[in-house]
């Protein structure tokens, strides 16, 4: 009986024991789900609740990093400046920016224009030196700076500047043409080439400016060269009355053109030797050394015995 008892006793203790440890892990692992739950729903929460007004707000643009223009971007308005600067512009074809670090900033009340508008010295200089600095009253337009350059006679001063070949080879071959200003024949606008026949009339009515240069340098006219397609009708409108006797001989030199015989420059007179050689005897180019003397005109070739 005594034993039974102590049994009892000690499952008793067992199970006081058994239900104290029980109870404290129940404790521990309790405040865990707890935690868990509560950030699941936080972040649950966080998900489903709308954005602060803060962070919907959009960034403004004076907040944004801003590049300048492009010149894609100046066509867009200006147009037709971009269309002649692609067309015209030469070296100008750059970014517009390099330029017009100004720009729509024109106040009318300021009349600030000519504060804003960019300076040719900047990118060249006084190129044509401290004797013409007024750039703008040649190259009038400067997104064509070239090609729309109206001819004025302030401009014709300059011609030599640039032109010094062509001023030279003027002055090394005097002619009317030396004395005449360069606006006279260059007008309208600079790069103008003009007609022969706006000042001169052709040597034959069906005379082009083509035939013209063929003999005559523009810059050197009277430096005459001939060339070897020279029509004898373009000969005799000078040479009238040569050219006459040429057309009626019934000597083979009727039939030969004028620049066989006058090559190579005009006025030259050749040597009967120089298609003939020596077409006598020693006896007879003895006693007649010139041929003139029996062949009295090569136009006519008529000879002593006729």
């Amino acid at each position: 009986m005594h034993h039974k008892n102590r049994v009892s006793l000690l499952a008793g203790s067992l199970f006081v024991l058994l239900f104290i440890i029980i109870a404290c892990a129940s404790q521990e692992v309790a405040p865990m789900k707890q935690e868990l739950a509560a950030e699941a729903v936080a972040a649950q929460q966080a998900e489903m609740a709308p954005a602060s007004k803060e962070e919907s707000k959009p960034v403004s643009f004076y907040d944004m990093e801003v590049k300048p223009l492009t010149p894609a971007d100046c066509a867009r308005c200006h147009l037709s400046v971009f269309s002649q600067i692609k067309s015209e512009g030469g070296k100008h074809r750059i970014d517009c920016v390099q330029c017009h670090t100004k720009y729509h900033a024109y106040n009318p009340v300021k009349q600030n224009w000519n504060e804003i508008m960019p300076k040719c010295q900047t990118c060249h200089g006084l190129i044509h030196g401290d004797k013409f600095a007024a750039c703008a009253s040649c190259h009038s337009n400067p997104h064509a700076p070239k090609t729309q350059m109206a001819m004025t006679p302030e401009f014709a001063k300059m011609c030599a500047d640039c032109h010094g070949k062509v001023h030279q080879e003027l002055q090394q071959n005097m002619s009317k043409h030396t004395k005449v200003q360069c606006a006279m024949c260059h007008h309208q606008k600079h790069g103008y080439i003009p007609s022969c026949m706006e000042c001169h009339k052709g040597h034959s009515p069906d005379q082009t400016v083509k035939d013209c240069l063929t003999c005559h340098p523009v810059h050197a006219p009277l430096n005459i060269s001939i060339a070897d397609t020279v029509k004898n009708d373009d000969c005799g409108s000078c040479h009238s009355a040569v050219y006459q006797k040429i057309r009626s001989t019934t000597t083979k030199h009727g039939q030969v053109a004028c620049v066989k015989c006058h090559h190579s420059k005009h006025k030259y007179i050749p040597q009967c030797q120089e298609c003939h050689g020596q077409p006598h005897g020693e006896v007879v180019l003895k006693k007649f050394p010139n041929c003139l003397q029996c062949h009295i005109d090569v136009h006519d070739l008529p000879a002593k015995s006729k």
